[in-house]
């Protein structure tokens, strides 16, 4: 039975996503992960500023090797997070074929994450709001091949009427992922802050290929595909 766009639908179709590209999310973690721990390793990434598989920042503060390597890590989470998203798409056949979308998405990613911070720093709510009708645009821009502003567009249409569940299936998301990663990383921290900080580098990653799948989990169970399958016999 196909999922619905309900609180469950979307925690399920998530995980049927990771378990479908298991083989993909686990080259992800590796290089994402990898990375990360190797920067907290050799002094050039602080640990306690990693976050779901960022794991790096850059201040006025930092050298030269410490910037060199924010930014090389920066680069490399935006290619990766794009091709697990292009992953994603294909396990379920919404993936057209074409050009590269990747710079479409570099440019839809700095401005949707300019409007949410925008909208965190306002009064938090209209940033989590942005957050969740702006969920599914990589759907749209990657598989539907829309443009940036039209992706962000169809993608608050598609979510009206679906807010609360989405919102809903984050938040058990994300406390199964910090239960997750609470134990592991407790268990490995208790031998040590070094196999500590590495643990939370490859867990961080893995709950960033999660919420990647979350995205087009979304997108699958919220799409309207009755104007592309016109499109495609018309």
């Amino acid at each position: 039975m196909a999922n619905e766009a309900s609180v469950g639908g979307f925690f399920s179709e998530t995980l049927s996503l990771v378990r479908d590209k298991l083989t993909e999310v686990g080259i992800y973690v590796v290089v994402v992960g990898g990375l990360a721990a190797a920067g907290y390793v050799f002094g050039l990434a602080d640990p306690t500023a990693a976050l779901f598989g960022l794991g790096f920042s850059i201040d006025a503060n930092d050298g030269p090797a410490k910037a060199l390597f924010g930014l090389v890590s920066a680069i490399v989470n935006v290619v990766a997070g794009y091709w697990l998203l292009t992953q994603y798409l294909a396990a379920r056949g919404r993936l057209l074929e074409g050009s590269s979308r990747f710079w479409p998405y570099v440019g839809m990613s700095i401005l949707s994450t300019i409007g949410i911070v925008f909208g965190f720093i306002l009064l938090i709510v209209p940033g989590i709001i942005l957050t969740i009708r702006w969920s599914a645009a990589s759907g749209y821009l990657i598989g539907r091949r829309e443009g940036v502003t039209d992706a962000l567009g169809a993608s608050w249409r598609a979510t009206k009427g679906h807010s609360w569940p989405i919102f809903f299936a984050a938040i058990l998301m994300f406390l199964a992922v910090a239960v997750a990663g609470g134990i592991v990383g407790g268990v490995l921290g208790a031998i040590g802050e070094r196999p500590g900080a590495i643990a939370s580098a490859f867990v961080e990653a893995a709950a960033g290929a999660v919420f990647i799948a979350f995205g087009i989990a979304i997108f699958c169970l919220v799409a309207d595909d009755t104007e592309q399958l016109a499109q495609t016999f018309a």
